[in-house]
């Protein structure tokens, strides 16, 4: 029997003890290495030439193969059969075989997220670096999580990995590559894992179904893809737990019971429906998916993927770059969608259901978050337009004709008043006495809200959040939870119909300032307030 055919009896054994599909399925060689083939071609020219680094540092998303790669590096280069020039393990030897066991004494794993202490890294490494290796050639220390070291902890690694032993060899892992210093960056060669394109993970899983002798519908292969985000651990474990159910031919229904089903096609209608901004529409379907028992929070992850493929389609993306389980008839119907947008409209739609969408969960009602996040994209024209009224086209005609002529007429009729600097609109502002008090404002704000909310229900919503903070003159301060709420109310044409309700409810003119500041932060100072300070013979004070 050959070498060959001894490892993959060898495999069949091990596969069989094990339980967990990610490890039974583990590569274990580097041309088994799923995806990363960037990184696979430089660490087998290395190992083939016997060039290897000191020290190396594998930093990408969790489940895309850090890991298991520094397993099969610590192999290849521990393995007294390997063939000259060529940079696979054999996989047959003890060395071999002891590492993938995790039994090997001279290759130590660490857990940096348990083992952050400076003490920890002076006993299970730099002491342990002063021993050469029992069985092997290299010493070599796999650090999971690296980035959990402490900075002690980090500090005390950094002269071992600057100037190791020659026998010694280090492989930090870490998903959070900002965490580490730059001096333990500097010191490792570095390799940037990524996320396992679709393709490419389709036929890994595909390959999975086979050897378990499962058929598996291609529907729900490309479900699992999605749900993965790339991560190659993630898929198959989802497999794992379709298969668990005990059938051998799973289709989308079977997958259901694991995978949080929303229907790609429900969910692409519902985005058709809010693009064409019909709320009957939207609510409908929201409320059908109530009925059906549909998981809310899992239904708007769908949507904000679906929106987020319409924010790349605006901005001239080709959608078969990137993962996704659309057909190519769904990633027309996107194509069309994104055709129909302006080109801030994306950014809005995915603003409004990210933040309905955290609300999902403390909402006494599922769908309402969702039906809100409807209104507010809907009604968004209306509030920024005013009141719409109906009629033939060719009255709408002539109502902008004769309001542009108004509006020429207006300009020709009043001269045009100069410009003021900021010094000079402080200055008024600071002499300006208000026609009315705080008291006042608070007295009515009930008022304003009640008038707002039948006009403008958007706005109200907004403003049922926002508190008054102050009074500046007759400009009314508010705070407002969300930046993109003050924007929103900010709006040239949304202020204007705000301040003029809040002066017909006051009784005088009325101006509307909102910001996200909290109370204690004191307010940024500009220049020019401080010229004024200045020429007056004060100072500005927070």
């Amino acid at each position: 029997m050959g070498a060959q055919a001894i490892y993959l009896e060898k495999q069949k054994s091990y596969n069989n003890l094990t339980m967990a599909l990610y490890h039974k399925y583990r590569p274990q060689t580097f041309s088994s290495v799923v995806g990363q083939e960037h990184i696979v071609t430089t660490l087998m020219n290395q190992v083939a030439t016997d060039k290897v680094a000191h020290a190396y540092l594998f930093s990408g998303p969790r489940g895309v193969g850090k890991t298991t790669l520094a397993r099969i590096l610590a192999k290849a280069i521990n393995c007294p059969d390997r063939k000259h020039g060529e940079a696979e393990p054999c996989n047959l030897c003890n060395p071999c075989e002891e590492i993938r066991g995790s039994r090997s004494i001279d290759v130590i794993e660490i857990d940096a997220a348990s083992h952050t202490g400076v003490d920890n890294v002076r006993e299970n490494i730099i002491d342990n670096a002063q021993f050469k290796p029992t069985k092997s050639p290299f010493k070599i220390f796999i650090i999971d999580e690296v980035h959990m070291l402490s900075t002690s902890a980090f500090n005390a690694l950094l002269k071992t990995l600057e100037e190791p032993p020659k026998h010694v060899m280090f492989i930090l892992a870490t998903t959070e590559l900002h965490k580490l210093p730059e001096t333990i960056v500097s010191r490792c060669q570095r390799f940037d894992f990524k996320r396992v394109n679709f393709d490419t993970l389709k036929k890994h899983l595909t390959s999975v179904a086979k050897g378990e002798e499962i058929k598996i519908e291609n529907e729900v292969i490309e479900r699992i893809i999605n749900k993965s985000d790339g991560c190659v651990r993630d898929a198959v474990s989802l497999l794992d737990q379709i298969m668990a159910t005990g059938e051998k031919k799973i289709t989308a229904e079977t997958a259901s019971l694991v995978l949080p089903n929303t229907n790609a096609e429900t969910t692409l209608a519902f985005l058709t429906a809010l693009v064409d901004k019909n709320a009957p529409s939207a609510l409908e379907i929201i409320q059908k998916l109530a009925d059906d028992g549909v998981d809310f929070v899992q239904f708007n992850k769908d949507l904000i993927e679906l929106m987020r493929l319409l924010l790349l389609s605006k901005s001239g993306v080709k959608l078969d770059n990137y993962s996704t389980d659309l057909d190519e008839k769904a990633k027309k119907e996107v194509k069309k969608l994104a055709d129909k947008l302006a080109p801030r409209d994306p950014v809005r739609l995915l603003d409004i259901f990210m933040t309905r969408g955290n609300q999902i969960k403390l909402s006494p009602i599922p769908q309402m978050p969702l039906e809100m996040g409807v209104i507010e994209w809907v009604e968004k024209e209306d509030d920024a337009n005013g009141p719409q009224t109906s009629g033939p086209a060719n009255n709408t005609n002539n109502n902008d004709q004769t309001q542009t002529e108004k509006l020429k007429n207006l300009k020709t009729d009043q001269p045009a008043e100069p410009k003021k600097t900021i010094v000079e609109r402080v200055k008024e502002m600071v002499s300006k006495e208000p026609d009315f008090t705080l008291a006042d404002v608070n007295a009515k704000w009930g008022e304003f809200l009640t008038k707002v909310e039948k006009q403008f229900p958007s706005l109200a919503f907004i403003l049922k959040m926002a508190e008054v903070t102050g009074l500046d003159g007759n400009t009314i301060k508010i705070n407002v939870p969300y930046n993109f709420h003050r924007d929103k109310i900010m709006e040239k044409a949304c202020q204007r119909n705000l301040e003029t309700v809040l002066s017909e409810v006051i009784g005088k003119k009325a101006c509307l300032e909102p910001s996200t500041q909290a109370k204690d932060e004191p307010a940024p100072v500009s220049n020019e307030l401080q010229e004024l300070a200045s020429s007056l013979g004060g100072e500005v004070v927070s």
